[in-house]
């Protein structure tokens, strides 16, 4: 346990020195805010593609780390390409190769961690809370370490803690595949004619959108609202602080009332702050909601892993965390940005937020009527054995 907390506390560590500053490093580097939307958009559409692929790969493995070994020595690596080169057509080549090894790493470590928790006895919220530690703390100094150092240090930032990273790997237990080894085909047929699962990334996609499209057009909103812009860097902070208790206590919440009540909650604790957003004009009101999208940012993300894992079988694990991560966060994010500007632009951001109300309350029934089905499921199957 002590290695795995050790690892969520680095990882995200390092994900907080880098991923929120690479835009802003490029465009002080000159590059126009149009190509940095080309670009992003194909990391996105390149995620979406290679997590599935490297999933797949991963359950074929004898060691299931080695795949994630291998994400974490080339991402840093391929990260310096943005620092070393300018010309268009090199930045577009790093776009494909480095989000093709870096976007793996999340779903890879949940994972592993999930099946390491489940052979050790503890849950994946409790550790999970680490890297929701480590980043938020990183979102306090990072932005007042890069102001003196230069935004060009944050490669140099990330290739350092991931090779912390990489070294704890070592430390994980080995954890060996499965003996019954599928083609490729077949854990894509696995995925495709899983029904439950599917169902329920359709679900998770609606709550994924609304997470999405709040974290790229939150600080629109307060334009839009008149508030004043210093407090949105606060905003994201109290959400970051109250992830890191809200991960404990999902850990708990999980194992005594069962994860699909707790996604439940998730849900309406972000349709709640949505609704918020749509009515309120006070930003404390604003800051105040924060409290419910940490909280049901940590509820949702230790719920989600746990019962992805209860969809797959051994062989098929990590395709199915994979798999899930591409199309909840990865399209999702595509989508959401997309049609989050759509709709400011023409409708405006109370009407916004408005739309992502329905969206999560709507998830929230889904889920219920999830547990429902699945409670019903189980007392009809011990009546059979009885």
């Amino acid at each position: 346990m002590k290695s795995l907390a050790s690892y969520y506390f680095l990882y995200y560590l390092g994900q907080a020195a880098l991923m929120p500053y690479l835009s802003l490093y490029l465009s002080e580097k000159g590059i126009s805010s149009t190509l940095i939307g080309l670009l992003l958009s194909l990391w996105a559409l390149t995620s979406v593609i290679a997590q599935p692929i490297m999933g797949m790969l991963n359950d074929r493995l004898n060691d299931r780390r080695q795949i994630l070994m291998l994400c974490t020595l080339l991402s840093p690596i391929l990260a310096f390409g943005f620092y070393f080169f300018d010309a268009y057509f090199a930045l577009l080549i790093f776009s494909v190769l480095f989000p093709w090894f870096q976007s793996s790493t999340s779903s890879l470590s949940d994972s592993l961690a999930v099946e390491i928790g489940s052979i050790a006895g503890f849950s994946f919220g409790s550790i999970r809370l680490w890297g929701a530690l480590s980043f938020s703390l990183a979102s306090f100094v990072t932005g007042i370490i890069y102001e003196r150092t230069g935004y060009g240090s944050i490669f140099f930032y990330f290739l350092f803690i991931n090779a912390g990273v990489l070294a704890v790997l070592f430390l994980f237990p080995k954890i060996k595949g499965s003996e019954h080894k599928l083609s490729m085909f077949d854990q894509a047929k696995q995925v495709i004619s899983n029904k439950r699962f599917l169902r329920f990334i359709g679900i998770c996609l609606l709550v994924n959108l609304s997470i999405a499209i709040n974290f790229s057009f939150l600080p629109i909103y307060f334009k839009t609202m008149g508030f004043n812009k210093a407090w949105i860097g606060t905003t994201y902070a109290i959400a970051a602080i109250i992830e890191v208790p809200m991960f404990w206590v999902s850990a708990k919440l999980n194992s005594k009332i069962g994860r699909l009540p707790v996604l439940c909650m998730a849900a309406a604790c972000y349709a709640v702050k949505c609704l918020t957003l749509a009515f309120t004009h006070d930003v404390y009101l604003v800051l105040a909601s924060q409290l419910l999208d940490g909280t049901a940012y940590a509820f949702f993300a230790s719920a989600t892993v746990e019962m992805v894992k209860s969809y797959s079988k051994d062989e098929t694990q990590a395709t199915f965390q994979t798999v899930f991560a591409a199309i909840t966060t990865g399209l999702g994010g595509i989508i959401g940005s997309a049609f989050g500007g759509i709709l400011i632009d023409h409708m405006g951001a109370p009407f916004l937020y408005f739309i992502l109300f329905v969206l999560c309350i709507t998830a929230a029934v889904l889920f219920i009527i999830s547990y429902k089905m699945s409670s019903r499921s189980i007392r009809h199957h011990h009546l059979q054995n009885s």
